[in-house]
């Protein structure tokens, strides 16, 4: 019975601790956990510790196991530091099903594995793209620093993020594919590089990782929540969501970052994505992929489609329903005069300042289509595009200051992460006019 006892406690023991790792770090397994943040961040800055527990147990159990399976070795189990031999092959056998049980789960559903940007990645014309991507292939744009880029949702999905540099300037692109959240961070804090890295999600959304400094970062705020720089806010930078067509009619000279998965676990986790949560079956759900800590903000549909924007501490959700409807939306938020401009024929829509200079613009609609006009500004009569730059009129050749948003991103992921969010709605309220 001492025997049975030790051998259980040495099992439990070993698996417990490599299952407190994995848990809450895989998306096969959240559901089942359900950790909170905080938790999440003690348990992977503790990693090494569950990591030493988990293999010194099930490697004890291991050679226990072999001294008892095999009798010459047993003879000289005494001498080892560790209790004499099992003579039950069961505990062995046990053990070597339950490694390999584990291994591949951590080689197949660890995030801080599994979620690693692909290698061999290249830097495509436009019309190698063409040659690569078909024209309804959903793609996340940037534009910066003068350089204009395309990122296929499939090469995003699985990593959750890129490294890249944009007019001689690094960049970290990242996607949250359950929240449909884009956004791209210049990859510096104080000139100091950032090499972020995919942790885990929680509620739906991505957490980063700063290994050289041991900071914590949630995509969706887009601030440092844990470590030595906590409070710390990392420079956003827009994507748009459109189409690979879309995008290369709004920028014929854009360039396409791209990779083909390779390896056995980069095509086995694609093909998962791909076909289990593509973007037209997440938009039919009623309710998030995963579980939230929090019921789902009932204001709006969960996973309807809303602009997200946070100016001066406020913050407004635009339902993409209501921008695609009236094409030009004012407001003021957080002492920012904005303006959404949505482009229904493309199904493409961006947030700019209205401030040009000592001027702030008003706008109305105003639709060419063979010269993708989509508004005009009151003061001067200049046409604008989808992009805020004038094609004609007095302001021609200048450009609006795009403000960093979430584009199209699912609405229960912005209510969850800023509760505080207040709604544009079609008739606003007599204050917000006044705003605006």
């Amino acid at each position: 019975m001492p025997e049975l006892a030790l051998n259980s406690f040495l099992f439990l023991a070993g698996v417990g601790a490599l299952l407190v790792i994995f848990l809450p770090f895989s998306p096969m397994t959240v559901d089942f956990v359900l950790v909170p943040r905080n938790q999440v961040v003690r348990i992977y800055r503790y990693r090494h510790f569950f990591w030493a527990i988990g293999l010194l147990a099930l490697g004890t159990l291991l050679l226990r196991g072999l001294a008892g399976a095999i009798g010459p070795f047993a003879e000289g189990a005494a001498a080892l530091p560790f209790p004499a031999g099992s003579t039950d092959p069961f505990w062995l056998w046990l053990t070597l099903g339950s490694g390999a049980f584990l291994a591949f789960l951590f080689w197949s559903g660890y995030v801080p594995y599994v979620m690693t940007p692909p290698e061999g990645q290249q830097i495509l014309s436009a019309e190698e793209g063409d040659e690569l991507l078909d024209p309804d292939t959903h793609v996340l744009g940037l534009f910066h620093n003068e350089e204009t880029r395309a990122y296929p949702r499939s090469l995003l999905a699985r990593p959750h993020y890129l490294h890249d540099e944009l007019g001689g300037h690094p960049v970290t692109v990242s996607y949250c594919i359950l929240c449909n959240s884009g956004i791209a961070f210049e990859a510096e804090l104080d000139g100091r590089p950032l090499n972020l890295r995919a942790l885990t999600a929680t509620n739906n959304n991505i957490i980063f990782f700063e290994p050289e400094r041991g900071n914590f970062i949630q995509q969706l705020d887009g601030r440092i929540f844990a470590g030595p720089d906590e409070g710390r806010e990392l420079q956003a930078l827009p994507l748009l969501l459109t189409t690979w067509a879309e995008w290369k009619a709004l920028h014929p000279e854009t360039r396409v970052r791209f990779a083909p998965p390779r390896t056995l676990r980069d095509r086995m986790v694609n093909w998962m994505l791909q076909k289990l949560i593509p973007l037209e079956k997440l938009t039919r759900r009623r309710s998030p992929w995963h579980r939230l800590e929090a019921p789902v903000d009932d204001r709006l549909p969960a996973m309807s489609f809303v602009l997200g924007v946070e100016q001066g501490g406020e913050r407004r959700a635009y339902p993409v329903d209501i921008a695609k409807k009236k094409g030009v939306i004012q407001d003021t938020l957080g002492g920012e005069p904005l303006v959404v401009l949505y482009d229904a024929a493309s199904d493409v829509g961006s947030v700019f300042s209205r401030r040009l200079d000592a001027q702030t613009l008003r706008f109305e609609p105003y639709r060419l289509e063979q010269e993708g006009i989509v508004a005009r500004d009151l003061e001067t009569g200049s046409l604008w595009d989808i992009h805020g730059r004038a094609r004609e009129g007095g302001l021609a050749g200048r450009n609006l200051t795009e403000l960093p948003h979430f584009n199209k991103l699912f609405w229960f992921a912005w209510a969850h992460f800023k509760p505080d969010t207040k709604v544009f709605a079609e008739t606003q309220p007599a204050e917000q006019r006044k705003a605006a």
